[in-house]
């Protein structure tokens, strides 16, 4: 079974039923050749795929009839003898009736086509016309024509990639047409094919452009995909190439990654992006070798510092064995990438993942690390690090994150790479949000913290505990002074309680703001956790962050920030301000502002709460059972709802809302002394444009109908839309919290349970059931 730590040489290959699938279809074919045509100059040429001896359960069988002025009876017969049986069996045959010189004209034209003949064998037929059409098309389309094809396989990968890269894609990847997949590892082979003539990774390892390393690994990842292409095809009982969020759990358990289901798949998702990553390498690095030798990048030579210098556009190493020997020397390449943005030169690349530092990394060589973090292009160098294999002297820890794989709807990226990407986040946010950075005091602490704030994630519950202690030694043994490695410390274990609080909080009580504020302690280490905790949630994926939640955290930062720089609020303060209000109200709308309860007067800006009583007073003057005010604010709409008290008010407003795909935010429920509701609901919708008019009509009809069951039967048939994201099911984790502490007015009920359309409504009837008032 594979195991968690597992090279990918180690994981299982699909090589023999594949190579097995092709012979079984050359034997069909050739005994399907006419007898009459075994003298004609006609053949059966395997091509793409089927050419190479790689062929799935349901991969297209493409083939090329060749032939050389055949009477077309004759060939039609021909090809009808041959096709017909195989479509019979119901294989996907593919194929073209081709004379040499129209099979020619059309690859020049056809990228598709040229591709697919770069790979072809002879099945059975004439060897001299098959010999003739090779060496044609190496005369014709391949000579002299080199540079002009390399731009145009990669313009082609550069458009494929567009479609096959967008976030959908990191969660259920395209083994064959997505970064790094089986179609890129045919892109690497074509373009050693068309530019140095040579065929395959033994002649690429013998001429020098791979090393035996990456021979291996490149090996191992295709027959790993490959492997993995053969299962899905078998389980989807077709041609199925993506990796869907249903397929994976099957696949891990019978492919061998375990038998606990979650953990089966995280292993199995891990060693597909760590296969991925290498064929995407190798893609990468021989292109830049390629643009060097075409021609495509400028040859200029410059100095950049001793021992290091720009050619052709990228960082170069000049003393090989002193980068072995010297560690600073070492990390300065990656310093300099940091600072520049410029690529390492494919030498280099190469040297550095074939040899080993051979001196450990001390504390001053660690500085040089946590310098390199805070410079505008970090992503890039921490890449490199990873991509040669020099990040694991520094960092061993990174070994178990390498393509990690976390299993819910949120992280859509492996974990190094969500480790690298907040790394990003914070350099983009400095020059985002430029006002409070100077408050950061440390960039060093903010940025080493934002790299290992998930260092121990995967490895059980409480990542952010187990984190912040693994994090304080590696600080340490990066050369980080004690007060800055118990920065560091103070940072992981805290990186998820500023978004915690400011999701879950009620930030209008004052006693929330003021117990958050007094545990940061200070602006500098508060400021740094908000940077923290938004690049952390920028990093993680679309699903994680959005304006609304932007706009509580923000909130929630400010607000402790001036506590922590002007003093606590005081109750006074609040009562003053709270019978300002009323004052100023009472002008406008008179004894209506009696029946309102008072935290109702501090929910909202004093113009947001005019125009709800201004709402308020028409609905109190018309027969109109229902008021609605809608309004765009941070990225959601906040919907503000007036009508008459009744049992169950709330679990039916929810459900209304779940009937239209609504997801409800947060909601704020006001109860006049007159029996008057005013609810506030915040709301956001997966799709687009909301027609408000049917949701009002839908909410009208709810709250007239005097049974229930009508309600709970639609929302229990609904069905999630085509557009909501869904990982596999994991086991409910279902738990209740009762917090009378956190709140000076209320019990807060906290309900941890997997989301599902209506969950509100469920809870609200279950809420109902019991003599309690639900207020937030």
């Amino acid at each position: 079974m594979p195991t968690e730590k597992a090279g990918l040489a180690v994981l299982p290959a699909a090589k023999p039923q594949v190579v097995a699938r092709s012979k079984e279809i050359d034997r069909l074919l050739k005994g399907l050749y006419p007898a009459e045509l075994k003298r004609r100059p006609f053949c059966i040429i395997a091509t793409g795929g089927y050419g190479q001896r790689v062929l799935c359960p349901y991969s297209d069988i493409d083939l090329l009839f060749l032939h050389q002025d055949l009477d077309e009876e004759l060939l039609s017969q021909a090809v009808q003898a041959i096709s017909y049986p195989l479509w019979d069996k119901h294989f996907e045959v593919g194929y073209r009736v081709c004379t040499l010189e129209e099979v020619l004209s059309d690859a020049l034209k056809d990228l598709s086509l040229f591709t697919s003949l770069l790979s072809t064998r002879l099945v059975a037929g004439s060897r001299g016309l098959y010999r003739k059409f090779v060496s044609l098309f190496e005369e014709r389309l391949i000579s002299g024509r080199r540079k002009e094809i390399f731009q145009a396989l990669k313009e082609a990968r550069k458009k494929r990639l567009a479609h096959y890269q967008g976030e959908a894609y990191l969660l259920e990847p395209h083994l064959k047409e997505g970064l790094g997949g089986l179609r890129d590892y045919h892109f690497f082979l074509w373009v050693a094919r068309i530019i140095f003539g040579l065929y395959g990774l033994k002649d690429m390892e013998r001429a020098g452009l791979i090393t035996p390393g990456e021979k291996a690994a490149l090996k191992a990842a295709f027959n790993f995909l490959l492997m993995v292409r053969e299962e899905l095809h078998l389980l989807a009982g077709r041609k199925e190439d993506r990796l869907y969020f249903e397929y994976q759990p099957t696949l891990a358990v019978k492919l061998g990654f375990g038998l606990e289901v979650e953990a089966a798949i995280e292993k199995f998702m891990t060693g597909i992006y760590r296969a991925m990553t290498v064929i995407r390498e190798g893609v990468e690095a021989l292109f830049d070798h390629v643009e060097v030798i075409l021609g495509l990048r400028p040859e200029e030579r410059k100095l950049l510092a001793p021992g290091l210098e720009i050619l052709s556009g990228r960082i170069h190493l000049l003393f090989r064995e002193q980068a072995l020997l010297d560690p600073s020397y070492l990390l300065q390449i990656f310093l300099f990438q940091a600072e520049t943005g410029l690529k390492l030169h494919h030498l280099t690349r190469s040297f550095l993942k074939e040899k080993k530092p051979l001196k450990k990394f001390s504390g001053f060589e660690g500085r040089i690390f946590t310098k390199l973090l805070t410079k505008p292009h970090a992503y890039l160098a921490l890449q490199s690090l990873r991509d040669t294999g020099v990040l694991l002297y520094v960092l061993p820890e990174f070994e178990r994150l390498l393509g990690l794989t976390q299993f819910d709807v949120y992280h859509i990226h492996p974990l190094d790479e969500h480790l690298f990407l907040t790394v990003a986040e914070l350099n983009r946010l400095r020059e985002e949000e430029p006002d409070f950075w100077d408050l950061i005091e440390d960039e060093e602490v903010l940025f080493l913290a934002a790299l290992l704030h998930d260092i121990t994630k995967g490895q059980g519950p409480g990542h952010a505990r187990t984190g912040a202690e693994k994090a304080y030694q590696i600080a340490l043994r990066l050369g980080l002074s004690h007060k800055q490695a118990e920065q560091v410390k103070r940072l992981v274990a805290q990186h998820l309680f500023l978004v915690e609080t400011a999701l879950r909080r009620d930030l209008t009580e004052e006693k929330v703001v003021v117990d958050f504020a007094r545990q940061m302690g200070d602006v500098g280490h508060l400021t740094r956790l908000y940077y923290l905790t938004v690049a952390d949630s920028r990093a993680t994926g679309p699903a994680a962050w959005n304006e609304w939640k932007m706009a509580l955290v923000k909130e929630l930062y400010l607000k402790a920030a001036k506590l922590l720089t002007e003093g606590e609020l005081s109750q006074k303060e609040t009562v003053k301000e709270l019978i300002q209000r009323e004052e100023k109200l009472k002008k406008d709308f008179g004894p209506l502002v009696e029946t309102l309860p008072p935290c109702y007067l501090l929910h909202a800006s004093l113009e947001e709460i005019k125009k709800e009583l201004g709402l308020l007073q028409e609905f109190k003057a018309s027969r109109d059972p229902l008021r609605l005010l809608v309004r765009r604010l941070n990225g959601v709409y906040r919907v503000v709802i007036i009508t008459r008290d009744r049992p169950g008010l709330f679990a039916k407003l929810a459900g209304a809302f779940a009937l239209h795909h609504l997801d409800i935010r947060s909601a704020r429920i006001f109860t006049l002394t007159d029996g008057t509701v005013l609810d506030v609901f915040e709301v956001a919708a997966p799709y687009g444009e909301i027609w408000w008019e049917e949701i009002r009509e839908t909410i009208k009809k709810v709250l007239s109908a005097e049974e229930e069951e009508e309600l709970e039967r639609r929302l229990k048939a609904l069905k999630p839309l085509v557009c909501a994201l869904k990982r596999p099911e994991k086991k409910p984790e279902i738990y209740v919290r009762l917090d009378n502490v956190n709140s000076d007015f209320f019990t807060i009920v906290e309900i941890f349970a997997p989301d599902k359309i209506g969950l509100l409504y469920f809870l609200a009837k279950a809420l109902a059931k019991w003599p309690v008032n639900i207020e937030r």
